[in-house]
């Protein structure tokens, strides 16, 4: 299966660290959304399946802990593999059980998008229509 048959949402309410991610990813052959909060990254969740999510800790309207707790409470949402970034260090953090992969700011993009794959390759068994 190809990384293009992958949809990954990213989210961050930093533009810059956004559209770096956003650029990798789809430069990576991903199908990559993006959303600049919790809030939104929900509504995009309503709209459309991913089959992983890469998002921010620190962000307004909804931080990324609060975001994977609502994923949580929603059973569509459940099977979706989150990776979480912050610049808040990784031990002072709570770590929802949806939370697959913990990355700290600045992050190693070679790392970063092996644990993507790895991820992928282990939860999704084949792509979504």
């Amino acid at each position: 299966m190809t990384d293009a048959a992958h949809r990954v949402l990213v989210v961050d309410d930093e533009f810059a660290s956004l559209e770096v991610l956003a650029l990798l990813l789809t430069g990576e052959g991903f199908s990559v959304a993006t959303a600049s909060n919790g809030e939104e990254a929900l509504a995009r969740l309503a709209e459309n399946t991913v089959d992983l999510l890469i998002a921010d800790y620190k962000m307004p309207k909804m931080d990324g802990i609060t975001l994977c707790e609502r994923m949580l409470e929603d059973v569509r949402l459940q099977p979706i593999p989150v990776i979480l970034t912050s610049g808040t260090p990784r031990h002072s953090l709570p770590r929802p059980s949806n939370v697959a992969a913990f990355f700290s700011k600045p992050v190693q993009f070679d790392a970063l998008l092996r644990m993507v794959r790895e991820i992928l390759a282990r939860t999704v068994t084949q792509p979504r229509a």
